[in-house]
C-alpha cells in the first residue's frame, strides 16, 4: 500500500471518531473572510475539503463551492453537512475537473499530506483549475522532513523552501502568515496564478 492510499484509509477511520482536533479549523477563521474578498468570481475550490468544515464556511459567503477529497468517508460526511455544494472524491495530483474552472483555489493544510514530489504534480494541477488571475490559498507545516502522526504523511517545509516551490509553478505570492507556533508552526501563503 502507498502512502497516499494509507493517509486515504487512515482519514476513513479518523472520519468517523469524535474529538478529532483538526489544526486548520483555526486558520480557515483567521483566512477565509480575506480569501473570499479577493476572489474576482465566486466559483471555489476546496482542495481537501475532509467532512465539509470549509466548505460550508466559504458557502456562507455566497461562494459556488465544489468539495475535492480522497476519502470517500469524509465526502459522505460532508454531504450530510452542507446543502448545495457538490462533493467529489479524487486526488489532488489529478484534480478531476476542467481547466480554468475556478476563481480560486482553497487548499487549508491540505497539501501537507502530499511527499513533495507529488506536491509538484498537485501544484501543476492547481495551476491548471485555476482561471488566470485566480487566487490560491495553502498553508504548510514548518519543519524538516516528514512526520507520520496517525498513520497519516505530513511533509514539512522551510519558509523560503516552499515559496520558491510555488513560484517555480507560476504562482505570485502576494502575502504570507505564520501562525501556530511552538509544535505545530504552519506558513499560510496567498497567491496568485500569473
Amino acid at each position: 500500500m502507498d502512502y497516499v492510499e494509507r493517509n486515504r484509509a487512515s482519514f476513513d477511520k479518523l472520519a468517523n471518531q469524535t474529538g478529532v482536533k483538526w489544526r486548520h479549523h483555526e486558520l480557515t477563521i483567521q483566512f477565509i473572510s480575506a480569501f473570499q474578498m479577493l476572489l474576482g468570481g465566486n466559483c471555489v475550490l476546496d482542495l481537501g475539503c475532509g467532512a465539509g468544515h470549509d466548505a460550508l464556511r466559504l458557502k456562507r459567503y455566497d461562494l459556488q463551492v465544489q468539495g475535492l477529497d480522497i476519502s470517500e468517508v469524509m465526502l459522505e460526511q460532508a454531504k450530510q453537512k452542507v446543502q448545495g455544494v457538490e462533493f467529489i472524491q479524487g486526488d489532488f495530483r489529478h484534480i478531476p475537473t476542467g481547466s480554468e474552472r475556478y476563481d480560486g483555489v482553497w487548499a487549508n493544510a491540505s497539501l501537507i499530506y502530499l511527499t513533495k514530489e507529488d506536491l509538484h504534480k498537485a501544484l501543476d494541477e492547481v495551476y491548471r483549475v485555476l482561471k488566470p488571475g485566480g487566487v490560491f490559498f495553502s498553508s504548510y507545516r514548518l519543519g524538516e522532513g516528514d512526520v507520520v502522526i496517525d498513520n497519516i504523511f505530513h511533509q514539512l517545509y522551510g519558509e523560503e523552501e516552499i515559496q520558491n516551490v510555488l513560484r517555480s509553478h507560476g504562482f505570485r505570492i502576494f502575502d504570507r502568515t505564520n501562525t501556530g507556533g511552538g509544535d505545530e508552526p504552519y506558513l499560510s501563503l496567498y497567491a496568485i496564478k500569473q
